[in-house]
């Protein structure tokens, strides 16, 4: 949450002397945009260090790099010079990939790290992600796969529902935990059919 807040201010600070025309030094611009990637990184990288005790863990094999950052950046980006000022929003430009930059860097890192990002303790499913999730396996009622992303949904009675994404773990890691999850849930819950047929292919 440190990381969030303080992420969040320096890209304010440095937005706002970019539109308003601020005469902000350029060492100042280039420090602000240097701890924004800074912040970004160290935010990913306490992220991937975090440890929950457990029961049950599984590690991430690689870190997904979602595309709709990318698409985003690039659109931002595109129209930022075709403005005739694009030269004043040039920090601009470097503060929409932070992001999408530091993603690409954690894709190596969890590739050599492989950090702990799923936990089971007791009846408590834990998604170590920026915001940590948790969720009681006993309230879960559904599992859903969707084919296009390769994601997991655990739908839940008394909470929103969860994403896994499948592709950072070892197929047999997410066999383990779909077996666990439908063990201990109250409710009729079943492998979707759809991830079924996932499963028998990978063998």
């Amino acid at each position: 949450m440190k990381y969030f807040v303080a992420y969040i201010l320096l890209i304010a600070i440095l937005t706002y002397g970019q539109v308003m025309e601020t005469d902000f030094p350029l060492f100042l611009n280039i420090s602000l945009i240097v701890l924004i990637f800074l912040i970004s990184f160290l935010e990913e990288y306490s992220i991937a260090n975090k440890n929950f005790e457990s029961d049950f863990r599984i590690r991430s094999q690689r870190k997904k790099i979602g595309g709709f950052l990318l698409v985003i950046a690039t659109f931002w980006t595109t129209l930022i010079f075709l403005n005739e000022n694009y030269k004043n929003l040039i920090f601009i430009v470097l503060i929409l990939w932070s992001d999408p930059i530091t993603k690409f860097s954690m894709y190596f890192v969890y590739k050599i790290k492989k950090p702990y990002t799923l936990f089971i303790k007791d009846n408590e499913l834990i998604l170590n992600n920026r915001w940590t999730q948790k969720r009681n396996l006993n309230e879960l009622t559904q599992i859903q796969f969707d084919r296009f992303s390769k994601n997991l949904e655990l739908n839940f009675k008394s909470k929103s529902a969860v994403t896994i994404k499948t592709v950072e773990y070892n197929v047999e890691d997410i066999e383990k935990l779909l077996e666990i999850m439908i063990e201990k849930s109250e409710n009729y819950v079943f492998i979707p059919q759809n991830y079924e047929s996932k499963i028998k292919n990978s063998c």
